[in-house]
């Protein structure tokens, strides 16, 4: 089992090359490729495929592996499907540019459907919005990660049901822990334990204060109230053999811009660590 963490602060606070190197020097196995926020107008511009190139020779030379990415976040009710839609183009070209990087599955946010449209037409609104991404999937060969975001797929019975009609081996479930607890109110290892067979493909790992406080706060383990011990063991009851990926954005932020990036790194990387040798144990 990989360790992994979100490259998202490494290249904001040193830049792509430095950025690999710090997560490497950390400790980390591995990192998940950010295409959210203002990385998404870096990484995703006219120039993308030269910027994915970049990422894919600095890994090499840094010998870290990158399984996992996390797509542009826009999503809106009433985006197209198409070229005309300029969020629609990020997400191809975020497909696209993990491909190049050798990327095995990417996290694509569903769309959410405002009130009072029901639940009925938050499936069929989805459902078409990921068919339209499969034949990128097959071109590109890579997964679409579905990640309990949105309130789309907040409660496992939605992440089910969208996974069942979608009914392709190119579309899976990403487990945030977090918004398990501050978006369902749910620990995670209920949630885990509530889908479908072999369907989660990769896993945001941070800490928060739950649905009360109501912030999706990015924290590193256990400092907050998630369930961390109980998700472990419901990792191991469903036999998921993925990587543990670390989204702890607000956390290093923190000590990012005081220039304490890479004993934040380092640190977390420890933190990372125990909850893999408590998966091996």
């Amino acid at each position: 089992m990989l360790l992994g963490v979100e490259f998202y602060d490494a290249w904001k606070y040193v830049g792509i090359d430095a950025g690999v190197k710090a997560i490497k020097d950390a400790g980390f196995d591995t990192m998940d490729m950010s295409y959210q926020l203002d990385a998404a107008d870096f990484f995703l511009g006219e120039d993308y495929i030269e910027k994915a190139l970049e990422v894919k020779a600095a890994l090499k030379k840094y010998n870290l592996k990158c399984n996992q990415a996390h797509g542009p976040i826009e999503t809106y009710y009433g985006m197209k499907f198409d070229d005309s839609c300029p969020e629609y183009v990020r997400t191809c070209r975020a497909m696209e540019s993990a491909s190049i990087i050798g990327i095995q599955h990417i996290v694509v946010e569903g769309i959410e459907v405002p009130a009072p449209h029901s639940s009925y037409l938050n499936l069929e609104n989805n459902y078409r919005y990921y068919k339209s991404l499969e034949p990128l999937c097959e071109k590109y060969g890579i997964t679409i990660a579905i990640e309990n975001l949105r309130k789309s797929f907040t409660y496992p019975d939605l992440m089910n049901e969208i996974l069942r009609r979608l009914n392709s081996p190119w579309f899976k479930a990403l487990v945030d822990m977090g918004h398990c607890w501050v978006r369902a109110d749910m620990q995670p290892g209920e949630y885990i334990r509530s889908l479908d067979p072999g369907v989660i493909c990769g896993l945001h790992i941070h800490d928060t204060h739950g649905i009360r406080q109501g912030v999706d706060e990015h924290l590193l383990p256990w400092l907050a109230e998630v369930d961390f011990d109980d998700a472990i063991r419901a990792l191991k009851e469903v036999g998921y053999a993925g990587d543990l990926t670390l989204e702890i954005r607000m956390f290093l932020d923190r000590y990012a811009k005081r220039g304490l990036l890479q004993p934040a790194l380092a640190f977390s990387q420890a933190v990372g660590r125990k909850l893999v040798e408590m998966y091996k144990a």
